[in-house]
């Protein structure tokens, strides 16, 4: 079977976490990924933890791609890459809106070299607005979007989020999905075109469903306040005796009844979506018992209620396990497999990430250079 994107071939010039995530799910879907990387150092990730050896945090994300070391700064550098513009016609980078441009090599740059070329382009803030040359993390994205504001404990104390939500998902997988619509576009115009993906963007909108009731007065976005993130009994995190937490989702009328029934009070029924007394009253009950107590006298109750696990006790579950989420790297590592399943479009077994400049020769090969030519472009510092 051939891989739903077979023959989209990218040039990745981005960093860190947002873009690379990105493009590893392009990679696993098929796309030829080809990581443009500075000649001294390339992705800021690769030093990310490592003490010196390989960083596990560059090799997740960078898997079955290809590394280019090209030095854009370089006139020789600059020339090069927009040769490569004739052999890949996407585009993904994260820098700071004008940085591309002042390269020489912003969308009006490389579209008039390339009019099929798709330039995903993912910023902390877009390249309009106040923010746009702002500096920015995860956090900082989550907090301007209002998302850390209604997120926290129920005694109104905000959390820093355990994943990178703002890069991972209003980044990444809203750039994923502009990329895909542009190249549906381009299937039928034979265009290009700019994505512009702001990470606070994507953030903000991912609480459209949490607006529609803020927006409204309906809710109050604030931790523990609101009707999904713990102000009702039914829905929120619950401390067991043993110190453990276990998720009680019970949103619909039918789970909080099944949950009373097999919990064996059926005094809350009528307690759905009472207030702080009857919260109380559920952590109380939870507090009563162990998770493992817990567990088994949920285990056949449709109540959805789970226990709160770890990352090691979630990637060593059966779930995990029947779902395919985990391999393992040629170093004998647990990594996090692909997660999207499409039946006609297999999912290649992993490849480690490359070093550094590792296809040089086979990417800039296909430009006509030899190995002298190389050798003399590595004397320069152009690779």
């Amino acid at each position: 079977m051939v891989q739903a994107l077979s023959g989209l071939k990218v040039l990745d010039l981005s960093m860190n976490l947002p873009g690379p995530y990105m493009t590893w799910l392009l990679a696993m879907l098929g796309a030829e990924i080809v990581k443009i990387e500075n000649p001294v150092g390339g992705d800021y990730a690769r030093a990310l933890g490592s003490g010196g050896q390989e960083s596990p945090y560059f090799a997740a994300v960078n898997r079955n791609k290809k590394s280019v070391s090209l030095n854009l700064k370089h006139p020789e550098g600059k020339r090069i890459f927009l040769d490569l513009l004739d052999h890949y016609d996407t585009l993904v980078e994260g820098f700071r809106p004008g940085t591309m441009e002042r390269l020489g090599l912003g969308y009006s740059d490389t579209s008039a070299r390339n009019p099929r070329l798709i330039h995903v382009s993912i910023t902390g803030y877009g390249h309009n607005g106040p923010n746009r040359l702002r500096a920015g993390h995860d956090l900082n994205y989550l907090s301007l979007a209002g998302i850390i504001g209604m997120t926290g404990t129920r005694d109104g104390q905000p959390v820093v989020p355990g994943v990178q939500i703002a890069d991972l998902a209003g980044g990444a997988l809203f750039g994923l999905v502009g990329l895909l619509a542009a190249v549906i576009q381009r299937e039928r115009t034979g265009r290009g075109q700019f994505v512009d993906t702001a990470m606070f963007d994507g953030s903000l909108s991912l609480a459209t469903m949490v607006f529609a009731g803020v927006g409204t007065g309906m809710e109050t976005p604030l931790p523990g306040k609101m009707l999904l993130n713990g102000r009702f009994p039914c829905y929120g995190l619950y401390r067991t005796s043993d110190g453990q937490y276990m998720s009680l989702g019970a949103i619909e009328p039918k789970f909080w009844v099944n949950f009373c029934q097999a919990a064996g009070r059926p005094d809350l029924l009528n307690g759905q979506y009472a207030g702080e007394n009857v919260v109380s009253e559920v952590a109380a009950l939870f507090a009563s018992r162990t998770r493992e107590e817990w567990l088994e006298i949920l285990k056949d109750a449709d109540a959805c209620c789970e226990p709160v696990l770890t990352l090691n006790e979630a990637v060593e579950s059966p779930l995990v396990r029947a779902r395919n989420m985990v391999n393992t790297s040629p170093q004998g590592h647990p990594v996090l497999a692909c997660p999207l399943k499409l039946s006609e479009s297999p999912v290649p077994e992993d490849c480690p990430a490359p070093d550094l400049g590792q296809n040089n020769q086979e990417i800039l090969g296909k430009l006509g250079l030899q190995e002298k030519d190389l050798l003399e472009l590595r004397s320069k510092g152009v690779i």
